[in-house]
Order: structure tokens, then C-alpha cells, then sequence
């Protein structure tokens, strides 16, 4: 864009760590070739943990159990020429009768939900990309809260 700056957004999401025997429940935008914790953006007036719970029901139309919080992932990507910064408070979440071996069904028509072995989490591009090593700290009881990022850290 020449002459003008470049438009920017920043986004708060809440997003839930949800397992099954061993399998991450994950969202997929039909058409994008990533996938990516289910929840999404915090509204004004609202907790992050209210939208996360939101986010769970509008899409999933489940009733979820949000428990305790894991961490952050701060991240920046750029999309059609918009350059986008967000930061990711992830929390554990809890689905009654979650049952990996039976994909829960969105509400929303451009998104599906399915189960992933925790270990293939690169084969299905979960992103942002640190939330990857979140999840993993936390199946592996490593003591948090975390924070990941996809910025250059100062030296």
C-alpha cells in the first residue's frame, strides 16, 4: 500500500486445551490448510473465561467446564495485506461425554471440530506454531503458567 500505512488489528482470544484419551480437540476454517484450539475473541464486558465458554457453545452448542489457565501465545501474522497481533490466554476446558472417537459437529458452517493424536499436532499445522509446545508442556505436567511466542525475544 503506497503512501498509506498498513491497516493493522490486534485480537484478544480465549482458546481451550480439550483431550480425549490422549487426542486434542481441534478447530479447522474450512478451505485453510491449519487448524487451531477451539474458542475465539473476547468481547468487551465480558472474562476471558465467559468467552471462552461463549465461544465453546456458539460453535459447538456444548456446554463447556473451563478450568484452570495454562498460558499465553502472543503471535503476528498478515492476511490479505492487514498485518494481525494477537495474544491467546488458553485455558484446560472440559466437554461432557467428550469422546474422541466421535467428531462433536460445529454450529458455524465454515468450521468443523475433530480429534487429533496429541502427537500429531505438526502434521495438522496447529497454529499459532507455539501453541504447540504449550499443550505439550502441559500434557507433560511441566509447571506453568507459560508463555510462547512467534516475536523475537530481546538479547
Amino acid at each position: 500500500m503506497i503512501g498509506q500505512q498498513q491497516p493493522q488489528k490486534y485480537h484478544v482470544l480465549a482458546r481451550g486445551v480439550i483431550l480425549s484419551n490422549n487426542h486434542l480437540l481441534v478447530a479447522h476454517c474450512i478451505g485453510m490448510d491449519n487448524t487451531f484450539l477451539p474458542g475465539g475473541h473476547v468481547e468487551l464486558h465480558e472474562s476471558i473465561r465467559t468467552s471462552l465458554y461463549r465461544e465453546i457453545n456458539e460453535e459447538l452448542g456444548l456446554i463447556s467446564e473451563v478450568g484452570p489457565y495454562i498460558g499465553a501465545v502472543e503471535a503476528e501474522h498478515e492476511d490479505e495485506g492487514t498485518y494481525h497481533q494477537e495474544i491467546n490466554h488458553v485455558f484446560t476446558a472440559r466437554l461432557e461425554n467428550a469422546d474422541y472417537r466421535k467428531n462433536p459437529e460445529s454450529k458455524e458452517s465454515h468450521l468443523e471440530f475433530y480429534w487429533i493424536p496429541i502427537n500429531e499436532m505438526d502434521q495438522h499445522n496447529l497454529l499459532p506454531q507455539p501453541m504447540r509446545k504449550i499443550v505439550q508442556n502441559y500434557i507433560n505436567d511441566v509447571k506453568g503458567p507459560y508463555l510462547e511466542s512467534t516475536f523475537k525475544e530481546i538479547e
